[in-house]
């Protein structure tokens, strides 16, 4: 016999995929972030690596003579990224009361509300977490405490009040002192969950105790990171790709980037003392030189804001189309302002989730994100319209999942610029 919110169950089920139809739901991913919107997106990676060349080089048989350009040839090298999906699941409830009740007083109309508001919800906190991850090394810190914040009280304050949106009441979180990969987190990965969340003038977490009571050997500076994202963010962000470095970005993926760190890492550029309009131009020529075709330049909303002002209110705001991802057309568009580059426009616009110290500039179409089917999808492990019973509570529950992966596929298109 079916349980008896079975109907209910049905119900619901079909609500949600009423609601948030597959584009939808992508849409709903990619809404907050131009970067996740704009760039490639290839739907068709599978379990195994993603191998990605990187060559450079090339045959160098040129000369006056046939002989010079013969004993001139070289070969191309190569090093290549070696890149994996990884997982991404978020979670929705409904209390069984509830479908009961929808059940039993043949009142459907009661799950809609309650389930609008769980839906979007879940789907809020995934889109921010891929906000996040895609200006992200992979290493997941998503806040740091202030250096001069006390920590033997139950609030602290964040050192860039831009990471507030990073956080909500019950978000559970983790500590680790530097902010790089294979470290230790605090206390062997002690858990706490945050109570309240502060505001931009005032940017403070606190917890149900004091910091270091939930966390014994937090020190002012440490890191945040969701519980479980340490060392293990969702994807490998641009950050990872086109990190800060002085001419040895080290191994990445398997690929050597020491060897050419400019082509295989991105070139970086200090433009703390030039106003936004000097940044980019210096910025596009820097790519210019390198041999790439700059075409957009990234940078956060307040460093967009000082660059309007700059300009004096004089750039007029254009629409930039979100990319098709597999068979979908994507309804989503994005907000810029087009400015010369010494190799055609540029398209300047602004994110949210861009730190204000770090700006791009570089080729747009050599970002891709990969994933195995949807970028997003609901899973259907227990039918196409039912929600799940396993979660070992009086609830009933439906998953969203994305096996997503991220791949900037010339990193010497790119210069890292810091703001």
């Amino acid at each position: 016999m079916p349980g008896p919110a079975t109907y209910a169950l049905h119900v619901a089920g079909g609500l949600v995929r009423e609601l948030w139809p597959d584009q939808a739901l992508i849409e709903e991913m990619i809404k907050a972030e131009p970067i996740l919107g704009i760039c490639k997106k290839d739907t068709n990676w599978s379990y195994a690596i993603i191998h990605h060349p990187l060559g450079w080089g090339g045959t160098q048989g040129i000369g006056r003579n046939y002989a010079d350009a013969k004993r001139l040839k070289s070969a191309a090298k190569e090093q290549e990224f070696q890149v994996t999906t990884r997982e991404m699941y978020a979670t929705l409830s409904l209390e069984g009361k509830l479908l009961r009740a929808s059940e039993y007083g043949k009142k459907s109309a009661l799950l809609v509300d309650p389930l609008k508001r769980e839906g979007e919800a879940c789907l809020r906190n995934m889109r921010y977490r891929f906000s996040t991850a895609i200006h992200g090394n992979g290493v997941g810190v998503v806040g740091r405490i202030a250096t001069t914040s006390t920590v033997n009280t139950a609030t602290v304050v964040l050192s860039d009040p831009n990471d507030l949106k990073n956080f909500q009441q019950e978000t559970a979180i983790q500590l680790e002192e530097t902010g790089l990969p294979a470290g230790a987190l605090r206390d062997g990965g002690a858990e706490a969950r945050i109570l309240s969340v502060g505001t931009w003038d005032n940017p403070t977490l606190t917890l149900s105790v004091a910091w270091n009571v939930a966390f014994p050997s937090v020190v002012a500076g440490d890191r945040i990171y969701y519980t479980g994202n340490y060392d293990n963010d969702y994807i490998y962000g641009l950050d990872a790709f086109l990190p800060n470095h002085t001419g040895t970005p080290g191994t990445f993926l398997t690929c050597n980037r020491n060897l050419n760190p400019g082509w295989l890492a991105g070139y970086v550029m200090n433009g703390g003392n030039m106003s936004g309009q000097q940044r980019i131009w210096a910025a596009a020529r820097r790519s210019v030189d390198a041999g790439g075709e700059p075409d957009v330049y990234f940078m956060s909303t307040r460093n967009f804001e000082k660059l309007l002002f700059e300009f004096e209110n004089k750039l007029v705001m254009q629409k930039v189309p979100a990319a098709d991802v597999g068979k979908f057309k994507m309804g989503v568009s994005y907000q810029g302002v087009e400015i010369a580059g010494p190799a055609g426009p540029i398209m300047v616009m602004a994110s949210a989730w861009m730190p204000d110290n770090v700006e791009r500039c570089g080729e747009k179409d050599t970002l891709k994100m990969g994933s195995i089917g949807p970028l997003v999808h609901w899973d259907n492990g227990n039918g196409p319209d039912a929600l799940r019973t396993e979660d070992g509570t009086d609830s009933r529950e439906l998953r969203a999942v994305s096996d997503p992966g991220f791949l900037v596929e010339k990193p010497g298109a790119w210069v890292r610029v810091a703001a």
